[in-house]
């Protein structure tokens, strides 16, 4: 099970961390209580500035995170 899960949504992406509660949706500013840390050709890795748990997104959830950025 994933510590930080990425909910797709038609106007942008919910972001929650399962371990603090922290959570971020399309009406909040985008990435402000997480972070995106080594960003590789096929994954990134999405940190909690809560917590500090972090999980391993794969390419194509991030491409799916620039989209909702870039929106």
């Amino acid at each position: 099970m994933q510590p930080i899960i990425i909910n797709y949504k038609v106007r942008g992406v919910d972001i929650i961390c399962r371990r603090c509660g922290n959570f971020e949706s399309p009406t909040t500013a985008f990435l402000a209580r997480f972070r995106l840390e080594g960003t590789g050709e096929q994954s990134a890795v999405l940190r909690c500035l809560s917590c500090q748990t972090s999980a391993c997104i794969q390419g194509s959830a991030l491409d799916t995170l620039t989209h909702a950025r870039a929106g």
